[in-house]
């Protein structure tokens, strides 16, 4: 699953999961193009807000 799958999946903005995350949404959306420079711990959050296996967040299903 990709990430901006996931949060739409949950009704999030990239804002709100920003916030979240504590940094600004131009961050964020880095972060939905290149997943594989977000950090374990980020990757973390993300799973348990999105409701996801952390592997998700780095290995969309399309990928395995």
């Amino acid at each position: 699953m990709e990430l901006i799958e996931a949060r739409k999946n949950e009704r999030y903005t990239q804002q709100q999961v920003a916030d979240y995350l504590g940094i600004s949404r131009v961050t964020y959306a880095k972060m939905e193009k290149n997943p594989g420079d977000i950090s374990l711990d980020d990757a973390r959050r993300l799973a348990e807000l999105f409701k996801v296996d952390v592997r998700d967040i780095f290995f969309s299903s399309n990928n395995n």
